[in-house]
């Protein structure tokens, strides 16, 4: 779906929001190992996150009816504000990490949430910043940039990983060669 500029960088606040709530909510809470279980769980969530980002982006964005369609919108138009509507990602990810988690530990069901909603923040950032930002070729970044520029140029599936290539290297679905440009007679150069 496309959204205005306020509707796509609505989430990026959502969840800054949502998580300094959530740092709060185990604040109160606040013992040493309570704060032990928070940041053990927030590392936690950060890498179940990206392993969630890879098989969504693989076996949904790229199978599933509708998402299929959306994603094959953004591979036409790149620069184009398209996604889900604000606050579904964030509701979702409260609804499935932190809702059942919660009755039972505090620090934990906040950890697990502030990790996972730390790994979409920075899915969203690193994804827009591929297709937005003018990178340095020697930063992360630029890296990341590339990454995601081969899944969009190569013509078999490859790349999926947004915030680390990672489970790209795990699954074999990472290509690690580089962009050719083709020449007026279509040769590589």
């Amino acid at each position: 779906m496309r959204l205005g500029a306020i509707s796509y960088y609505a989430d990026f606040i959502i969840s800054l929001l949502v998580v300094a709530g959530l740092i709060g909510l185990a604040s109160i809470h606040n013992t040493w190992v309570g704060s032990a279980k928070f940041t053990f769980a927030a590392v936690g969530g950060f890498v179940l996150w990206t392993l969630l980002e890879y098989a969504i982006h693989r076996f949904v964005y790229h199978h599933a009816p509708y998402f299929k369609d959306i994603h094959d919108a953004h591979h036409a138009e790149p620069n184009a504000h398209i996604g889900a509507p604000p606050v579904v990602g964030v509701l979702l990810i409260l609804a499935i990490f932190f809702a059942p988690f919660a009755q039972a530990n505090v620090a934990l069901a906040s950890g697990l949430t502030t990790g996972v909603l730390l790994g979409y923040l920075a899915y969203m950032l690193i994804h827009h910043a591929s297709h937005e930002w003018t990178l340095r070729p020697t930063s992360w970044l630029y890296q990341a940039k590339r990454h995601h520029a081969l899944h969009h140029h190569r013509p078999e599936a490859c790349n999926f990983g947004i915030v680390t290539s990672f489970w790209d290297h795990v699954f074999g679905t990472a290509y690690v060669g580089t962009l050719r440009r083709r020449n007026a007679r279509g040769l590589s150069a």
